[in-house]
């Protein structure tokens, strides 16, 4: 419970923070901030339905794909790659194939998440490559979305290969109790402490971004 507040109050200092510094912070940190309120929505939600002794796994299968399409439009707005918008509904139809024909509620949508993580990290690779790439010095602390791509790739890392076996643990009847499911949610939950941290480091810097040093 104590570690749940945690993460709620890390979600609302996020929230509080991008607002506060809504008209300085740019269009892709601005997409990081709506992605902080529907994430502390879902969460909400879904701890609610928890409470109430109902699945809420349903929230997951809706939010995931939503959250994944943010992403990719947040690192598009920093890095004007069209293929990023261009992907965005192979997403939304992986995410709805996956759903209904494999993983269907109230079942853990694990696969959906498992291919989204490994988006995620390659969406880091792919940041981290082009900041490189940039040939005047940079401050690397002035861009907000290399504090965010620092956290996510901490967060995606940590849980892929957690993720891709959580249906193993499910099936193989490991309980609640059990030493490997307490590691999986407590590694899911320390990630999300550093991953959402990073949105608030994010907003307070200055708004460089990599389209602003290619004259994008």
């Amino acid at each position: 419970m104590v570690w749940s507040i945690i993460y709620i109050f890390i979600l609302m200092l996020g929230l509080i923070t991008g607002l506060t510094k809504l008209r300085q912070i740019n269009n892709s940190s601005k997409v990081f901030l709506l992605l902080l309120l529907l994430t502390l929505v879902a969460e909400l939600t879904g701890k609610t339905l928890a409470f109430y002794g109902k699945s809420n796994f349903i929230v997951y299968h809706l939010f995931t794909p939503i959250q994944c399409c943010l992403v990719f439009l947040g690192y598009y707005y920093d890095m004007r790659n069209k293929l990023f918008i261009y992907f965005m509904p192979v997403i939304i139809l992986i995410a709805t194939v996956l759903s209904i024909f494999v993983q269907q509620p109230p079942n853990f949508n694990s696969y959906f998440m498992e291919i989204e993580l490994l988006l995620f990290s390659l969406l880091n690779i792919n940041y981290f490559r082009e900041l490189l790439k940039i040939e005047k010095e940079v401050k690397l602390k002035d861009y907000p979305l290399f504090w965010i791509s620092s956290g996510l790739l901490i967060f995606s890392v940590s849980n892929i290969f957690i993720m891709g076996a959580y249906n193993f643990f499910i099936k193989s009847n490991i309980t609640s109790s059990s030493t490997l499911n307490y590691f999986f949610l407590y590694t899911r939950l320390f990630s999300n402490y550093i991953y959402y941290s990073s949105f608030i480091i994010a907003f307070l810097v200055k708004q460089n971004t990599i389209s602003d040093q290619h004259g994008k």
